[in-house]
């Protein structure tokens, strides 16, 4: 009998959990950015100011009108320090020369659009990069996310409650990335996306409450 009841009350419990993981992913995510519509801007330290290149029409974006903007300033001391920001073939790349620190931004402008029905977090997938690299994500001009380090290729997951204001993501239109390192820093990413992370810690928990209380339950059968 005790068999009996482990087996329908595991049953139950799966199901439970299966539900509340399917719960979490009912939005749809959407792809920001997936570089592959190549673009190319570089900047040489022999002057001041940044170099900027706008391509209109974006191509692998799920974003209505969008265009991008890609922003680079090398460190001015050599016309040698260069930095070049290019994307294509699903994939984005900083780099600098050895005697630049420079700056990169990517700046995505498109129609409105209410973020919150595609996730609740951006997601950066990470494919290379230097340590002590920073990166901010700033919405619609005004909400920031704060400067994050990067310490490792990974995943960059960024929740829409850690920017200054996540109202801003119900009319989003436009989204930038600004990032900042040390001389030759380099960074190789290939996906900007929505997403809606599961909190699988909690799924956990609430797995092991339903099965501690089976085992109760079970006891006060076994003692009838």
């Amino acid at each position: 009998m005790q068999t009996q009841y482990l087996k329908k009350y595991l049953s139950l419990i799966l199901l439970t959990i299966a539900l509340a993981l399917s719960s979490q992913g009912q939005a749809n995510p959407l792809t920001i950015d997936n570089f592959t519509h190549s673009q190319t801007v570089f900047d040489r330290g022999d002057s001041t100011g940044a170099s900027t290149n706008t391509m209109t029409n974006l191509t692998g974006t799920d974003l209505a009108n969008a265009s991008r903007t890609f922003i680079a300033e090398a460190t001015v001391d050599s016309f040698a320090n260069k930095e070049e920001i290019v994307s294509g073939e699903s994939l984005l790349k900083i780099s600098n020369a050895a005697g630049s620190a420079g700056t990169a931004s990517i700046l995505w402008s498109f129609d409105p659009i209410n973020l919150n029905t595609h996730g609740n977090a951006i997601l950066l997938k990470v494919l290379a990069i230097d340590l002590n690299v920073n990166v901010e994500m700033v919405a619609n001009d005004t909400s920031s996310s704060g400067v994050k380090i990067f310490g490792a290729t990974t995943d960059f997951l960024v929740s829409f409650n850690d920017f200054t204001n996540p109202a801003v993501f119900a009319n989003l239109r436009s989204f930038r990335l600004n990032f900042t390192g040390p001389e030759a820093w380099d960074g190789q990413f290939q996906l900007l996306t929505t997403t809606t992370p599961v909190p699988i810690p909690a799924a956990f928990s609430l797995m092991g409450s339903a099965l501690l209380g089976f085992i109760a339950a079970s006891r006060r059968k076994m003692t009838l």
